[in-house]
């Protein structure tokens, strides 16, 4: 096996920023989800732009970013003494908790056994089939894990037990762009897992900077698409591959990350959801 040439903490942070440049107060979310939330829930403006001068994102960016979300109703902001303190809002918190569960599962939620519906014309847009928690397939054709509950009565309707989903069906759930996105993220964690396993340690910071970067790929894809498990994904699917990637390098980032958030935020109070 060749060697494993040593990466400096920044040249790893741009190789995650290949991945995409994302939107600053996009960020500013995976920030609060990850580091902000198990500690309380509420954060400094001077620890924020460390992490955030850390990512080499400008002063003036970032407070942009937080004027839009404390606009827009996902953070409020409070001041105590001179500095700013930030939180999410109860909007925020309920927009984000959903997601935060996916992010950080082990294993995705949905599962078999797996029905299809199948309507003789398209439903109406507000459709019952989703709200009862089928996905759909095409105009017509909806799937159901096994979590659904029962596919509205519906005299047009023919439901009916699948164990094998068709190729079809399966690019319907993840589309090509979808799949060559997890492989690009694949290939760049499964790169970062090499380096951090021959690293002889990481400053704290860039620890933080990392994990922040990691975390919001992976959300960036993972809620693209319904939280299914592999059997009835694309042949060649690196979603679980990239959850099992993920969830390794959080942890490996997490032991020189979470003394510097302990002190900059405050200790951890609560597990994530």
């Amino acid at each position: 096996m060749a060697e494993i040439e040593a990466v400096s903490s920044s040249e790893m942070i741009d190789r995650l920023g290949e991945l995409g440049n994302p939107p600053v107060w996009s960020l500013v979310i995976t920030v609060f989800g990850d580091s902000v939330m198990p500690r309380g829930g509420v954060v400094s403006a001077s620890a924020l732009s460390s992490i955030f001068h850390r990512l080499s994102i400008r002063g003036e960016a970032l407070r942009v970013a937080l004027h839009r979300l404390a606009k827009d109703g996902w953070i409020v902001r409070h001041r105590l003494g001179r500095n700013s303190h930030y939180a999410l809002s109860d909007i925020g918190r309920a927009k984000f908790l959903p997601a935060s569960r996916r992010i950080y599962a082990i294993a995705p939620v949905l599962n078999g056994p797996w029905r299809l519906v199948a309507l003789r014309r398209p439903p109406h847009p507000e459709t019952a089939m989703s709200e009862a928690g089928f996905l759909q397939l095409s105009p017509t054709l909806f799937l159901g894990p096994r979590q659904a509950g029962e596919p509205p009565a519906n005299r047009e309707a023919i439901v009916g037990d699948v164990r094998h989903l068709p190729d079809w069906a399966r690019s319907a759930l993840a589309p090509e762009p979808l799949q060559l996105d997890y492989r690009r993220l694949h290939s760049v964690l499964s790169e970062q897992m090499a380096t951090l396993q021959t690293a002889s340690g990481l400053e704290p910071l860039d620890a933080v900077g990392l994990r922040t970067l990691l975390v919001h790929h992976w959300r960036r894809l993972l809620l693209r698409h319904a939280d299914l498990p592999a059997d009835v994904m694309p042949e060649g699917w690196r979603g679980e591959d990239c959850r099992g990637l993920v969830l390794a390098l959080h942890e490996a980032l997490s032991r020189s990350a979470d003394p510097w958030l302990d002190g900059a935020i405050g200790p951890r109070v609560t597990h994530r959801p």
